[in-house]
């Protein structure tokens, strides 16, 4: 079913779009640069107001800020992968080739996680660095936080990607999909999520799951988001 020379030319493809490529790195890794260099410079300018930049807590809060901008990345780059063949009408020229229609969509996924994985892992391995560097005198993250804030960043974009590029390998376009997908992430999952009468029901949201992936047994409990 999945060919691996069709997986690396699918992310081959991808990569070439330095701009998308330039947009994910910032709002994955320039984000979480920025919320430590900001809190790190709050800090030293004033210490009696403003805390340490790492830490567990921040760590923590990082981590949320970073699993949704990853649900991002894996929407643009999901969608990317998953239409882009449909937009140029190379995919017809494929399947003309012979090659299994299973195959050619089926190397799509893989493909996106190759561009989002690395990305969303680079950001997560900041952010604990700079966790644990940036302490001072506040309790760093432990190994099993950092774990767990890893995996929900990494399941955040395999989600996102996977979903993406099924939805527009469907439509046959990207933005409809991305459209969508921010559209979940920050207005229709808060919602359902505040609505009590779905009950236990929320925690299929797929947001709500990752938040759940995210919390570390033994570990102080999460900060809110800002």
């Amino acid at each position: 079913m999945f060919d691996l020379r069709l997986i690396r030319a699918d992310a081959l493809k991808v990569r070439r779009r330095r701009g998308m490529l330039a947009f994910c790195v910032v709002i994955t890794l320039g984000v979480v640069a920025l919320m430590f260099t900001v809190s790190g410079i709050a800090y030293a300018a004033d210490p009696t107001r403003h805390g340490p930049a790492g830490g567990l807590a921040n760590y923590q809060q990082a981590m949320w800020v970073l699993t949704t901008m990853t649900l991002v990345v894996g929407a643009v780059v999901g969608s990317t992968a998953g239409a882009q063949d449909l937009e140029s009408g190379v995919f017809r020229d494929l399947a003309a080739t012979g090659r299994s229609r299973v195959a050619l969509f089926g190397a799509r996924v893989p493909g996106a996680w190759a561009i989002v994985l690395p990305i969303a892992a680079l950001a997560a391995a900041a952010a604990a660095v700079a966790s644990i560097a940036l302490a001072d005198w506040l309790p760093a993250p432990r190994a099993g936080a950092i774990f767990t804030g890893m995996v929900g960043v990494l399941v955040a974009g395999a989600f996102s990607a996977a979903v993406s590029v099924g939805l527009a390998a469907l439509t046959g376009s990207r933005a409809p999909v991305i459209a969508t997908m921010l559209a979940f992430v920050f207005a229709i999952a808060p919602i359902l999520s505040g609505i009590g009468s779905l009950g236990d029901a929320r925690q299929a949201i797929p947001t709500n799951a990752l938040d759940r992936i995210r919390d570390a047994p033994g570990e102080a409990p999460n900060m809110p988001p800002m």
